[in-house]
């Protein structure tokens, strides 16, 4: 029997994107898993309530810090979370977001998503900057074991931040089992309806950071609109990051507020029935650790325009169109492309299905209870 505990501290609901749902479908994925294990979460004042229906194995501690005072929450990380750790007889720490504390008694892994802060720091203040340039470094140096998501991960790891080849963990993310299964038409719909949306529409799914590139997409879509015959909506489902005001304002100057629909935040099972529904889903991101949006718009069948850049083409494989997303006249070409060619959309949502057969919640879970227990 090992003490393992997960550090939850990172997490805010609603605010940190894809790495909640990696983290949260990791905890239920291990929750499944029949061990004499028992698990610690060290949660937040945010998130201490979010964890549901987990096995008799997981008790979920308080740490009473509140995680958007980002300060708070990495002093406290670095400094008392040790000692809670020696307290509880913790076997080892699992870190799914990013930072660890440096000096632990146990053994440390380390999940470390991307590094988006080296290679976008546009994306971050100069003090999230500075944190993460010390302690995203420091945190793989000290840990046992990196995690990532994607090769393409594994080699920044390796020559960003020179750590050997033989600590980092390849994992690949999942997708639900949901989102692979045939969903009716009419029950997507209702569903899109919902939220006051309405087909036809082209789709992404982003936070809306400078690296997303979705400014690109939106160019596009304007360039399309030109053509009265174009009636397609453009959804960008996601949070609302740093090119927020700046991308509601080149649609604002475009007159095409009613046909580009910011969304903000959604629960995750509710961006299926947006994916059985958009005629096409379009990926512009220039940097992903993974690109969990890509792998479940293939799952749900929809045909995929997506980018050439980071580990966007190692997961997308054949299961879509992959072009540089940084010329807008090419995004808007493909698109065009695509809505006038029934067979090729028939053809990729094919492929796309296929392809992300290879990505699981469970295998994922278990790859990381495996190295829990290596």
């Amino acid at each position: 029997m090992k003490i393992i505990g997960i550090n939850s501290l990172f997490l805010i609901p609603g605010k940190v994107g894809g790495t909640e749902i990696f983290f949260r479908k990791q905890v239920e994925e291990l929750s499944k898993i029949k061990t004499k294990n028992k698990y610690i979460i060290y949660a937040n004042t945010e998130n201490k309530d979010t964890f549901k229906n987990l096995s008799k194995n997981f008790r979920i501690i308080n740490t009473r810090v509140k995680a958007s005072n980002r300060l708070q929450r990495i002093l406290w990380e670095q400094c008392v979370l040790p000692f809670y750790l020696l307290k509880d007889k913790v076997n080892l720490l699992h870190s799914p977001g990013y930072t660890t504390p440096l000096i632990t008694h146990c053994k440390k892994i380390t999940t470390i998503f991307d590094l988006n802060y080296h290679f976008h720091p546009k994306t971050f203040s100069w003090a999230e900057r500075l944190v993460y340039s010390v302690l995203i470094p420091l945190g793989a140096y000290t840990s046992n074991k990196v995690i990532v998501h994607s090769y393409e991960a594994k080699k920044e790891m390796k020559n960003i931040l020179g750590v050997g080849k033989n600590k980092i963990e390849v994992i690949y993310g999942g997708v639900p089992d949901e989102f692979k299964k045939e969903i009716p038409y009419s029950k997507a719909l209702k569903m899109v309806k919902g939220f006051k949306i309405s087909p036809p529409f082209i789709l992404a799914n982003a936070t809306i950071h400078p690296h997303k590139n979705l400014g690109a997409l939106v160019t596009a879509f304007i360039e399309l609109s030109k053509n009265k015959k174009f009636i397609h909506k453009l959804v960008l489902l996601g949070v609302y990051g740093r090119s927020y005001s700046e991308i509601d304002k080149q649609v604002k100057e475009n007159n095409l507020s009613d046909r580009v629909v910011f969304t903000g935040w959604i629960d995750h099972k509710d961006t299926m029935y947006f994916n059985k529904i958009a005629d096409i889903f379009v990926m512009p991101s220039l940097y992903e650790g993974f690109g969990l949006p890509v792998a479940e718009a293939m799952a749900c069948g929809t045909p995929l325009i997506s980018s050439k850049y980071s580990c966007v083409p190692e997961i997308t494989g054949n299961g879509g169109l992959i072009i540089d997303v940084k010329k807008p006249k090419l995004i808007a070409k493909t698109i065009k492309y695509l809505l006038g060619n029934k067979n090729a959309r028939e053809k990729l949502s094919r492929l796309g299905k296929e392809r992300a057969k290879v990505f699981s919640w469970k295998e994922m879970g278990q790859k990381i209870y495996n190295l829990y227990n290596a």
